[in-house]
């Protein structure tokens, strides 16, 4: 699964490696680091959101670049 320039961009700007890429069912791409705790994920339908599994499945959302202009209709 090829990573998008803003996830790729954040990895390098932080100096963690990226080791291993893997698509899990509709939902998620599973991303295997060399950081201290290596494993991260995004959601194939948002991928501006990076969240980082910090141990014991606690996730931590990292946003990335420019929020997208949300629009309520009533």
């Amino acid at each position: 699964m090829e990573l998008t320039d803003e996830i790729r961009n954040y990895f390098f700007n932080n100096g963690v490696a990226v080791i291993e890429t893997k698509a899990t069912g509709k939902h998620f791409v599973y991303i295997t680091t060399d950081d201290e705790s290596p494993l991260y994920r995004y959601p194939k339908n948002n991928p501006e959101i990076l969240q980082h599994d910090v141990g014991d499945n606690v996730w931590h959302d990292i946003r990335l670049g420019v929020r997208r202009e949300q629009t309520a209709l009533f």
